[in-house]
Formats: C-alpha cells, structure tokens, sequence
C-alpha cells in the first residue's frame, strides 16, 4: 500500500488549513491551482487540507510553492491569468488591506476522507483550524502519523514552471 509518507518531505513544514470543500474539489480535479489568502504563512510547505462545511474532513494533502505575496493588482492579475478567475473579484478581496497571499499548489494528493466524528473519536478535541496549524509539533505528533499513513489514492501534479512563465510573460 503507498501511503501519504511515500510523498512526504520531512524537511518541508506540514500544516493543517481549512479550505471550503468546493474548492477542495476543484484542486483535487486540478481546475484550481491557487488559494488566496489576506494573509499566511511566507515560505513553502506541506498540508493536509480539511474540507469545511458539512460533511467537512481531511481528503486531501498538498504541495505548496513559495507564497506571493503582493499588492491587490498585481495578485489579481496573477490570478486571472494563472487561475482564470475573475480579475475585479480577486482585487476586491484583497483591496481593503492592498496586500495578500497567493499560494502555488503544486500537487494535490488524495486520501480516503477522515470525517470530523472520525476525527474527533480518535483525537479527543480535534477542531479544523481558522487558518492553519502546524502538524509537525510534539503535541500533534499522533494525528500526523495518522494521516501520513493514510493510503494515497491519487496524486495530481501542476505543472508551475509553466505558470511562472506565463506570470513573467504578461505581468513583467
């Protein structure tokens, strides 16, 4: 059985963040290949993702580039041409504060999803975080083993030396 360990990068950190579940769907379909964020963590790393809303859990564990981080025009334009999504709705998000995060995801790998009752019954008080939370801490030791022996199901990868041209082509 290949797991979640197969993949992992001990030397990455690994987090656990919250994402609403359609957008998980569209990373583990690939149509999504970044998150925005007001604010994050600066540097690369590795997450398990709890898909919130209802029938929220962890399904899924992502590879993350270095974060951009930036004025609200220049994220919007990254946005429209890397995500396709829509420029004014990306510049609104981030316009109140004129910063915020982009998040590279470099893959996406899918595990059979650890439901909050599961969750919750095997570590006592598990709570999907705000934002996010680091797994590789003594006192989260156990829930992360758990989920790198989780058995991968499917891994997709994005191809981000591609978008990065692009970025530099058009916005540069």
């Amino acid at each position: 059985m290949n797991t979640i360990r197969s993949s992992y990068d001990p030397l990455l950190p690994t987090l656990l963040i919250s994402i609403h579940k359609e957008y998980v769907d569209e990373i583990n379909a690939g149509t999504k290949v970044i998150e925005y964020r007001k604010s994050f963590f600066k540097d690369p790393f590795q997450a398990f993702v709890y898909a919130s809303g209802k029938n929220g859990g962890i399904s899924t564990f992502i590879r993350c580039n270095q974060p951009i981080i930036s004025d609200a025009d220049h994220l919007a334009r990254i946005g429209s041409i890397v995500g396709s999504d829509d420029y004014h709705e990306i510049f609104d998000y981030f316009q109140a504060k004129n910063t915020g995060v982009i998040i590279p995801i470099r893959s996406a790998s899918q595990i059979h999803k650890l439901d909050l009752t599961t969750l919750r019954k095997q570590f006592g008080k598990f709570n999907a975080p705000q934002k996010y939370t680091f797994l590789d801490k003594p006192e989260k030791q156990s829930l992360l083993n758990c989920l790198l022996d989780q058995e991968l199901v499917r891994t997709m990868t994005n191809d981000w030396n591609h978008f990065y041209a692009q970025i530099a082509n058009k916005i540069n």
